[in-house]
């Protein structure tokens, strides 16, 4: 069995996506919040010092830029985004090829990603991916935490328990851009590391994965 997992954020696509959601939600949603964009920008300072958590950087974003905002709106604000997001600034051509390569392979496709559920699952179906495991939002919290890291791995391998998958029979290749999803890097059959940097490509070398350029044709 073949199992094909991809980071979203500048590894399917060419940008980080969480930012330029908020400014998409706000613009849509409460356009007076746009003028609150200077103290994102100021937390995003912040937690880069180590004052707080992802997830707490994250929680506040979307106080911040959104407010209260119901779930199906939000996956209706999302699916927009996840169009325009695709047409511009668009995808990643290398790994466009590898998930075509994997698709006509018959593999299980799964999105493992720390942007929010509501707006990467219109990204995981308009991109043919099957499966999703994203940071959770329930409208005013984030149960579980940011999916990111080591709590990414524990929920592929919960998802793994779910379907009954026997690991030793699964070849797994997993690509992403950060040396934040080493845990699943290292846990791949095939890792594959996403950057047009040398140095992260020696770096990432240097642990045994293959990397590959993002934007080669």
């Amino acid at each position: 069995m073949h199992i094909a997992i991809y980071d979203l954020d500048r590894t399917l696509t060419r940008r980080p996506t969480f930012t330029p959601f908020l400014a998409f939600a706000a613009r849509r949603h409460s356009p007076w919040r746009l003028g609150l964009l200077p103290v994102w920008v100021i937390a995003m300072i912040g937690y880069r010092m180590g004052i707080y958590s992802r997830t707490a950087l994250k929680r506040f974003g979307m106080k911040l830029m959104l407010g209260n905002v119901r779930l199906d709106r939000l996956e209706e604000i999302g699916d927009g985004y996840a169009g325009a997001r695709i047409e511009h600034p668009g995808l990643m051509p290398a790994v466009m090829k590898l998930v075509e390569e994997d698709r006509n392979s018959g593999a299980k496709m799964m999105v493992a990603t720390a942007a929010f559920d509501f707006y990467a699952q219109s990204f995981a179906t308009r991109l043919g991916f099957e499966h999703l495991i994203a940071t959770r939002w329930d409208g005013s919290q984030i149960p579980g935490g940011n999916c990111y890291g080591e709590v990414k791995k524990d929920r592929v391998l919960a998802w793994f328990a779910e379907q009954a998958i026997d690991r030793d029979a699964a070849h797994v290749r997993f690509l992403s851009d950060s040396f934040a999803d080493a845990p699943l890097l290292d846990w791949a059959d095939e890792p594959l590391f996403v950057t047009g940097s040398p140095a992260e490509a020696a770096k990432a070398r240097a642990r045994g994965w293959k990397v590959i350029d993002p934007l080669a044709p």
